[in-house]
């Protein structure tokens, strides 16, 4: 992999570092495949238990390359754009495993889509996210009128897309945008943390628990999924060693073979 660096940590984390240095990490196509790529291989492997996706350079993504968008005024040629980035997006939007974004610097337009499609994002103090496609005359994409309002709420979601606004870390922490802000040189570390609490609870039902929260808007449609789900995971030997821990007095182990 040319623009992508696979990390393989204990309890199967999995840290993807992105390092397009030219493009500043911006979502064109060369980035794009090598992401869809390797997820492609990652994401079926019951060995993969978290992943990271992080930067190697000062801003995690840039957001599209405008520098390769001079050729898209014929509409077929843009939509077969857009389609190849969906991919991706489809991709991480129907992946059952629990991401985590480590940002810093900036993550913009198609890069904050990247961010918001992940399960939890640890900014640094001196990160920003913002939606700037007003000012380049495009629409929000990468699913972001899908992510954006499930975090923040859909009247101040509407808000900061119709003035394409930007967020430093604190006001993205206060809105809901991030989960963590910490100083910059602890980003890193602070994403492993809760990659190591994630990795440590029961696969099963965290994929489960992801499908079920797609149905959030809907509590009759969660009542149902819960039927189906909770049975399953009756079954499971993580429900197994859940309990005998239980009885045990002791933290549970799910799927040592992982350690």
């Amino acid at each position: 992999m040319q623009y992508i660096q696979v990390e393989r940590h204990a309890r199967g984390i999995v840290r993807l570092v992105m390092n397009h240095a030219e493009a500043r990490n911006a979502m064109g196509e060369a980035l794009r495949g090598e992401l869809l790529s390797v997820l492609e291989e990652l994401l079926p492997d019951p060995k993969t238990r978290v992943l990271m996706i992080a930067s190697a350079l000062k801003d995690f993504s840039v957001g599209g390359d405008l520098s390769k968008m001079d050729t898209l005024s014929d509409p077929k040629v843009g939509r077969q754009r857009i389609v190849s980035a969906h991919r991706l997006a489809r991709l991480l939007l129907a992946n059952d495993k629990p991401i985590i974004a480590e940002v810093k610097g900036h993550a913009v337009g198609a890069g904050a889509g990247l961010a918001l499609i992940c399960d939890t994002i640890v900014m640094g103090e001196s990160g920003s996210i913002g939606f700037p496609f007003f000012r380049v005359g495009l629409v929000p994409d990468f699913a972001i009128a899908y992510t954006l309002p499930k975090r923040m709420g859909f009247a101040r979601a509407r808000q900061a897309l119709l003035y394409a606004r930007s967020f430093a870390s604190a006001d993205a922490l206060r809105e809901g945008i991030a989960d963590e802000v910490v100083a910059d040189d602890e980003v890193e570390a602070k994403a492993m943390e809760r990659a190591k609490q994630l990795a440590a609870f029961p696969a099963h039902a965290m994929a489960l628990t992801k499908r079920m929260l797609e149905h959030s808007d809907d509590p009759m449609a969660v009542l149902e999924f819960e039927a189906m789900a909770q049975p399953l995971c009756f079954s499971t030997d993580d429900f197994q060693e859940g309990l005998a821990a239980f009885r045990d007095k002791r933290k549970p182990l799910f799927d040592p073979e992982t350690e």
